[in-house]
This record gives C-alpha cells, sequence and structure tokens, in this order.
C-alpha cells in the first residue's frame, strides 16, 4: 500500500494504491493528504480484520434503479407500492438526475438537495418528494447490499415534510341518506335503474360497512353474508391486491364488519336490479364486467358523488366543508355509528380495518365527543336518518343537517348555538332515544 502525490489540472491530489484479495491492484483518489492517509488507515484496518474493501462504483443512479426494480421491488413491493413509487420517479428523477453516478451522489450529497430545490421550483408537492427520496433510499439501501457503494447517503438528507393527515370529522348518518335519496333519483341511461342503486349503494357501503372505495369495488356477491361482509381484498389501479399491502396504515388480513339491517336492504334492491348474478360477479363492475379504472373512479367522483356533495353544500345555512368531502371520509360515520352505540372501539377499530393507534389517534375526538350520551343503535340512527329525508321538507332538513354536522353531541341537547332554533329543536326530537 501507497500514498502517493501527483499533479493535475486542478491542482495537488492524493493516490491511494493497494492490492485487493485476488492480488489486483486499486487506488482511490482524495482531494488531499489528510483524506489519503485516513483513507490507508482504514484499507490497513479492513484488510487486518479480513474485510471486502469497497471499490468507487462508476454505476450511475439509472442503471442502478432498474436493477433494484428488477431485483428488489418487482419481488418484495407490492404492485401499487411499485406504480406510487414510478408515478414519483419518472417524471422527476429519470432523465434529470439518474446520470449521476453513485460514487458522485455518495461524495457530493448536496445534489440531493438540488434535486429537491428543483423538483419544489416546478411546484412538485412534498408528498411526491418523499416519495422520490424514499425510493432513492430503498436504492441505496440495496447499493449497500450489493457492495456498490459503502454507505447510503439519502439518510442524512432532510426530507420535505409530510402533508397533515386529515383529521376525520364524521358524516352523520343524514347527510348520507341525502346523499343516497340523491343518487338513487338520478336519471341514468340505464332502464333497469341499476346503476343508480349502485351509485347510492356504494356510498352506504363505505358509511355504513366502513369500506375503502378500493375495498368496495373489489367486492364480490359472494362476499356478502347474511349478517356480514368479507373483506379481503381491494382494487388498485383496476386490479385486486391484497388489502394488507401497506402495514402501516392497515391492519392488514381479513376482517368481517357487521350488515347492518338497512345496508343489506340495499344490497338486494341492487342484485334484484342485476338480474342474474352469480356470487364470483362483482358487485359494481365496469362496463366490461371487471374491476373499474382508477380514471373510472374519478370520473364517478366527478360526476356523480361531487354533484350531490355540492348540492347539499348549498343548503340554507350552507355548508361549504361538504363540497371539499370525499368518498373516503364515509369510513368516519362507520366508526361513529357503532361508538354511538357502545360497541367496543377494538372491535370496531378491528371492523374498520384500523391500527389501535389509528383509533386512538384520529377518532379520539369523536370517542370524546360521545362520552355520556345515550346508547343508539347503528340501525336505529340510520332507520330514523332514512325516515327523516323522505318526510320533512328540505330547509327543515338542512337546518338539522347544520345542527348535526356542527354539533355531534346534540342527541342529548348539549351544547348550543345561540339557545338553538327550530332546525336544532328538531335535531334533537330526531335523534331523542324514547321519540
Amino acid at each position: 500500500m501507497s500514498v502517493q502525490p501527483y499533479k493535475t489540472a486542478d491542482g495537488l491530489q492524493w493516490r491511494v494504491r493497494w492490492r485487493d484479495p485476488n492480488g489486483k491492484m486499486r487506488s482511490r483518489t482524495t482531494a488531499n493528504k489528510r483524506e489519503a492517509l485516513a483513507l490507508d488507515a482504514d484499507v490497513k484496518a479492513r484488510r487486518f480484520r479480513g474485510e471486502v474493501i469497497q471499490r468507487t462504483s462508476r454505476d450511475t443512479l439509472a442503471t442502478t434503479y432498474e436493477e433494484w426494480k428488477r431485483l428488489y421491488a418487482e419481488q418484495r413491493l407490492s404492485k401499487k407500492t411499485r406504480t406510487r413509487y414510478e408515478e414519483a420517479w419518472e417524471p422527476n428523477i429519470k432523465g434529470r438526475h439518474d446520470h449521476y453516478t453513485l460514487a458522485e451522489l455518495v461524495s457530493e450529497p448536496q445534489i440531493f438537495e438540488e434535486m429537491l430545490a428543483e423538483m419544489d421550483a416546478r411546484g412538485v408537492g412534498n408528498e411526491t418528494q418523499r416519495k422520490v427520496m424514499v425510493a432513492m433510499s430503498s436504492v441505496f439501501k440495496a447499493a449497500v447490499r450489493w457492495r456498490k457503494v459503502s454507505v447510503n447517503p439519502v439518510l442524512a438528507v432532510p426530507k420535505p415534510r409530510a402533508a397533515h393527515k386529515r383529521v376525520p370529522r364524521p358524516l352523520p348518518p343524514m347527510v348520507i341518506e341525502r346523499i343516497r335519496l340523491q343518487m338513487r333519483r338520478r336519471k341514468t341511461r340505464d332502464r333497469t335503474g341499476a346503476r343508480a342503486i349502485a351509485d347510492a349503494c356504494l356510498v352506504t357501503l363505505m358509511a355504513y360497512a366502513g369500506l375503502r372505495p378500493g375495498e368496495a369495488l373489489a367486492l364480490t356477491w359472494g362476499d356478502v353474508g347474511a349478517n356480514m361482509l368479507t373483506i379481503d381484498k381491494a382494487v388498485s389501479i383496476g386490479e385486486e391486491e391484497d388489502t394488507n399491502e401497506e402495514a402501516d396504515t392497515k391492519t392488514g388480513g381479513v376482517r368481517f364488519p357487521p350488515l347492518v339491517e338497512q345496508l343489506a336492504a340495499d344490497l338486494a334492491d341492487l342484485r334484484a336490479a342485476r338480474g342474474d348474478v352469480t356470487d364470483a360477479d362483482l358487485v359494481f363492475p365496469a362496463r366490461d364486467g371487471g374491476y373499474w379504472s382508477p380514471s373510472q373512479y374519478n370520473n364517478w367522483r366527478r360526476r356523480v358523488w361531487k354533484k350531490a356533495m355540492n348540492n347539499l353544500a348549498e343548503g340554507k345555512p350552507p355548508q361549504p366543508q361538504l363540497a371539499t368531502a370525499r368518498p373516503y371520509d364515509c369510513r368516519g360515520s362507520f366508526v361513529s355509528l357503532h361508538l354511538r352505540a357502545r360497541e367496543n372501539p377494538m372491535e370496531v377499530a378491528e371492523w374498520g380495518g384500523h391500527s389501535q393507534r389509528v383509533m386512538f389517534t384520529y377518532y379520539a375526538g369523536v370517542i370524546k365527543e360521545l362520552r355520556g350520551e345515550p346508547e343508539l343503535s347503528a340501525a336505529e340512527q340510520i332507520a330514523r336518518a332514512r325516515d327523516a329525508v323522505i318526510e320533512v321538507e328540505r330547509r327543515e332538513l338542512d337546518e338539522m343537517m347544520a345542527d348535526l354536522i356542527e354539533h355531534p353531541t346534540i342527541m342529548s341537547g348539549g351544547g348550543g348555538r345561540g339557545g338553538g332554533g327550530g332546525g336544532r329543536r328538531a335535531a334533537r326530537r330526531f335523534y331523542a332515544p324514547n321519540m
């Protein structure tokens, strides 16, 4: 081994030379004598311990990413996760920053922060930037295993802040029932009326059984039992995927949420309208009989869901927050219904596919609001809401809905808004345990 200075156009540099276990001469260049001596000492120590001395990798980020996809991502990650990473990587790294060698990125970690700054200048959101860096870190973690580099430089890079998670604000059953009624009355070109019934049923499945949109779209008639549903799959990018693909947000495995009688009746109506279906058929098939594609789901959100929510948001008094509600928000209604019915929170978490951490972090406010409130079964809450939206005039429904959204504990008459008005008194009567 030796440490040798030599002159270059950029000034004096230092080369460290040694022989590997196969007898081949290796070398590495440093910018100054101190780094060269430190490297020389490190090489000697590694040889004494019998460790492999890392070679400077000439692999580029582009070639290593392709190797990572083939050897790791396609073997270990779900298709949904791979797609999520690719959608972040392709427009932001490929052809822009993947020409760098791994050695350059290890020796000049500032390049990563320049990547983030460039994405920020193009208006790329924090969440996408985080996905890029998570994928980048996984690529370098694999490169370390493959002895292309000795360290993962991404670990030291400050990551963009994650977007704040939306705190669940459950929609009262009256809101769900008004959405359902609008959708069922919607005019469609389908002569059987099945499409309008299906639109409404999709909402009640999410609200009254706690299904995620992808889980509802993967449901088959064989998953619908007499008293419960079987949830063991979900749709992503038009295909079926296992629900345990994201252990950080889902409890995984099969779950069996209860089937309340009103939801069972909605499903029975839909099956009758569909005609001759089998247990293997999807409850919500696309026009070709297969799974919905992402564009089909987005079209449904825009043309059906959004239209219904905007109509409710424009009531008197207006409820602008309803205009921003997502179909996914219906899951909070399921949790609220069963907590109000005094079901065990741990059991409710299991039915909804939540972890205990999620239940007590994001639904702690709901649990607190319902503390001390009279018990009312989920079926009874839905039944009263379903009757009210048919029997009560729109103006009074708007007032009742506004009070129920603003005061979740209205059934006991707690709280108030300026002493309460006719809508608030009507809402208390609606939710009173002994009408």
